[in-house]
């Protein structure tokens, strides 16, 4: 009984860390897409 709960409590702080990496993940493409939007920007300016 209490390996079955020391086993549950393991997996939620796995799933906890795989959500906080993911969400990592989506804040950096976040801030890729960013740059990339104000390099565009730079350029069209150029041009213009």
């Amino acid at each position: 009984m209490r390996s079955e709960g020391k086993s549950e409590v393991r997996s939620q702080k796995s799933e906890v860390r795989s959500q906080r990496s993911a969400v990592s993940g989506q804040q950096s493409a976040v801030s890729s897409q960013r740059s990339a939007v104000s390099s565009q920007r730079s350029a069209a300016n150029f041009l213009a």
